[in-house]
């Protein structure tokens, strides 16, 4: 009979020949200290990545599948998206350029005589609203972009930006009885000399009237987007991790403003009865389209980016300017309605456009700080200039000849004013914009 000793040497044989013939035994650890790299040291937002790998026993995975296949497939279609994708949101606190406008609304003291009430250049006169730039106060409002690298060297791909600033709207509403003096100022083609349409007067007229403005500023523009630095045979210096990038494509970029004015009068005099609803409306539009070019130059320092974009667009602005007026006179109980009211005449009422060459330049500075891997707080300074622009309040022409005023005198004598041309001006729009960035 076999000892014990020996019955445990043959036992050991075996079960090394075994190992030996199937690949089972003892498991090399998964990864060894030294595969870690010490990038966590350089990045703080970095993860600790082992840099090789060693197969896992067989069984471990489905057949034909082991994970030194698995892992690099995984890094592999992380390494093609990470970063290729970004999108960013940002609130915008922007002063635009206001528009100029004639004074529009008047009032005098009590006791005023009626042939200088509510008269420029009376020194009872005293201008209630007009007469200086409107809508020029700080705005509010909100910018989007995002776009996407079509390669994974990040040298080729596409980005859109849309923004848009809210409605800015300036006004003026009164209503005035019987007792106090509210009118409307224009000059008197006929008889060469200042004057104005009454809307309260004492034991003559009482009346209300509305002036409402708004102006308002949006852009769309899709670019391609394409690396210069660090890919420039040293053209420039770039850090590893800066880059250069130029932008060409198409932008699209619209600016509005209306004024329009509301009076409702009510004629004190007990002879002649009547009231008088009027309504005009002064409208603008620009829309500019045409290719912008640029560059964007990006520099990193630890957790910190500095972004400056430098572009300009080049194309037509359609100008556009609208100008419409109506009156309902009711004497007696009859209403009559008629083209036209005080500001707004047969003379310059219509619809009037051209095209003209613009260049639009556009400077942005943006600060980002990185918050996790994937995300960064931004804080940014963009300075816009639009020329060659149409404001309504350009296109108020304040001459104008009494005979004209509804009901139109036949024949008329006398000048065919209001009248209409295209008057020019340029525009400006700066501000902060704080927001944030993600990439995924």
């Amino acid at each position: 009979m076999r000892s014990p000793a020996a019955a445990c040497l043959i036992w050991c044989c075996l079960n090394s020949m075994l190992a030996a013939q199937t690949g089972y035994g003892p498991v090399a650890p998964a990864y060894s200290p030294s595969a870690f790299t010490t990038t966590a040291q350089l990045d703080p937002y970095a993860m600790v990545v082992p840099t090789d790998y060693i197969a896992s026993p067989m069984g471990a995975f489905p057949d034909g599948v082991t994970d030194g296949m698995l892992v690099p497939m995984a890094n592999d279609l992380t390494g093609r998206f990470s970063d290729r994708l970004w999108f960013s949101a940002e609130y915008l606190y922007w002063r635009p350029e206001g528009m100029h406008t004639p004074a529009l609304a008047t009032t005098s003291s009590t006791g005023t005589p009626q042939n200088e009430a509510g008269i420029l250049g009376f020194p009872n006169t005293t201008v209630l609203f007009g007469g200086r730039k409107i809508n020029d106060d700080t705005q509010g409002g909100f910018r989007l972009r995002g776009g996407m690298w079509w390669t994974p060297a990040a040298n080729l791909g596409i980005q859109w930006e849309y923004f848009d600033l809210a409605e800015q709207g300036d006004g003026f509403a009164r209503s005035a009885s019987g007792t106090t003096i509210l009118a409307r100022p224009f000059f008197d083609t006929t008889n060469d000399r200042e004057t104005a349409q009454l809307i309260a007067f004492p034991n003559l007229v009482e009346g209300q009237l509305r002036i409402a403005t708004h102006s308002k500023l949006r852009s769309f523009s899709l670019s391609a987007r394409g690396g210069i630095c660090p890919r420039c045979d040293g053209l420039c210096a770039c850090g590893p991790s800066d880059r250069m990038d130029w932008i060409v494509g198409y932008r699209c970029l619209k600016l509005n403003d209306a004024i329009r004015f509301e009076e409702n009068l009510n004629s004190l005099v007990t002879a002649t009865p009547g009231t008088i609803a009027l309504n005009e409306s002064f409208e603008s539009s620009n829309k500019f389209d045409g290719i912008q070019l640029g560059f964007v130059r990006r520099v990193h320092y630890r957790n910190v980016w500095g972004e400056t974009l430098m572009r300009v667009s080049v194309g037509r602005n359609e100008q556009t300017v609208q100008i419409s007026g109506t009156s309902d006179l009711t004497e007696f109980g009859v209403t009559e309605s008629f083209t036209g009211g005080l500001l707004a005449q047969r003379s310059n009422i219509g619809t009037h456009s051209r095209d003209e060459f613009v260049m639009i330049p556009e400077l942005g500075f943006t600060l980002g700080f990185r918050v996790t891997d994937w995300l960064d707080a931004t804080l940014g300074y963009t300075v816009l200039y639009f020329p060659n622009v149409v404001r309504a309040g350009d296109h108020i022409d304040t001459d104008v000849n009494p005979n004209l005023i509804p009901e139109e005198t036949v024949p008329l004598t006398g000048s065919l004013r209001p009248q209409f041309y295209f008057n020019e001006t340029d525009y400006f729009a700066h501000g902060l914009s704080i927001g944030g960035e993600i990439r995924f």
